[in-house]
């Protein structure tokens, strides 16, 4: 099977789309031709993948996704396909991959939560127009044979705001690594990561791991922490403006460690996980806090929020705001026991999340695609 990947650059190793590489080396192992169309690329790639640079201007994000739009375009018209996907907003594809989640409604929930001048700042920022604008062409003027949706709330997004058919879209979760992701890294990491941030083995330490600190809600976990009277320890994980919130900190103990490459070491070096966030589609730091057998505390305004069973392996809140019903959460999971047991119940669900399922899904897909190909017109 020939296959084209669009995505503006990829990285083949770590980051947020280390699933995607696994699955790209996976297909490949398994004797399809994989084709990556890109602007620009890292690391070594496995026997099998063929690179093809996209030309894009990259002065700024604009012109950059606009011209990757175009250019990726116009070369693979040029070309034929078993199956086309695209991981990012293009013009002409088989599969849109919407692993962004629906533009307009991240939109919508930031409008809500920001005051006249954040609000005038989207309306005159024209990366949001042009982005919107590509999205509205993908699924009004149907530009794909199949939309995947990592989740059941990104389906939900589409449909409310677009005139696609229910029918047209396939929810497939996001797989983890489980080995890399694992409760046995507490014996390997917790100590080291733990004197590395001066904690003691007894501090009781929740982890937030993500870049984008707004939409992601580090505001509100922060305000939930100095809701309780037991201290915790918030460790803050990822690239953004710590001090910017360092005004909500008045009796908790806060660290800011930056963007980290070996993730699991923190993870590791946890005792629970939370994820107030005001707008995700999924969030596979979710999964990998599951993996390595931590309760998950997240909003409705994720697509993880959908598998997490509330009380058993985490705790799911209705809003972001509701920053009493995250600090109560975190006040539950301060006794060992319900964590020890939570624990065992994450773990147990990460592992239902393997990129055999993954893969084995994503396969299943393109061969209806290429059926439905085969298919003689008219029918």
């Amino acid at each position: 099977m020939q296959i084209a990947i669009l995505r503006k650059k990829y990285t083949f190793y770590g980051g947020a789309e280390g699933f995607s590489q696994a699955l790209i080396t996976q297909l490949a192992a398994e004797g399809h031709e994989i084709h990556i169309y890109a602007m620009q690329w890292e690391g070594n790639p496995a026997t099998g993948i063929i690179f093809h640079k996209v030309p894009a201007l990259s002065a700024n994000s604009f012109l950059r996704d606009f011209s990757f739009a175009i250019s990726s375009h116009r070369l693979l018209k040029k070309t034929r396909f078993d199956i086309i996907q695209s991981h990012d907003k293009t013009l002409y594809q088989d599969i849109y991959r919407a692993g962004d989640g629906c533009h307009i409604e991240w939109l919508r929930q930031r409008w809500k939560r920001t005051g006249l001048a954040g609000k005038l700042s989207m309306l005159l920022n024209p990366y949001h127009w042009l982005i919107l604008g590509l999205e509205r062409s993908i699924f009004t003027r149907h530009r794909y044979r199949k939309i995947i949706a990592i989740s059941g709330m990104v389906k939900r997004d589409i449909t409310k705001n677009y005139p696609v058919s229910v029918d047209d879209i396939v929810v497939i979760f996001n797989p983890v690594d489980i080995e890399k992701f694992h409760p046995a890294n507490r014996d390997k990491y917790r100590q080291e990561i733990r004197e590395q941030h001066g904690l003691r083995e007894k501090d009781f330490v929740v982890l937030f791991v993500g870049s984008g600190f707004e939409r992601k809600g580090v505001r509100y976990l922060l305000e939930a922490a100095e809701m309780l009277e037991e201290p915790v320890t918030i460790m803050i994980v990822g690239k953004g403006r710590g001090a910017k919130y360092q005004g909500i900190i008045k009796k908790q103990r806060v660290i800011f460690c930056g963007p980290q490459q070996r993730i699991e070491r923190y993870y590791a070096a946890a005792d629970a996980f939370v994820f107030p966030t005001i707008y995700e589609p999924f969030g596979n730091v979710h999964l990998e806090a599951l993996a390595s057998g931590l309760p998950v505390i997240t909003t409705k305004a994720s697509g993880a929020s959908e598998i997490i069973e509330n009380g058993v392996n985490g705790f799911v809140v209705q809003e972001p705001e509701d920053t009493r019903a995250i600090a109560e959460g975190m006040k539950k999971l301060y006794d060992g026991n319900t964590r020890h047991a939570m624990g065992i119940e994450a773990r147990s669900l990460a592992e239902k999340f393997t990129f055999r399922r993954y893969t084995d899904e994503i396969m299943k897909l393109y061969n209806g695609i290429i059926a439905q190909k085969k298919e003689p017109r008219g029918r």
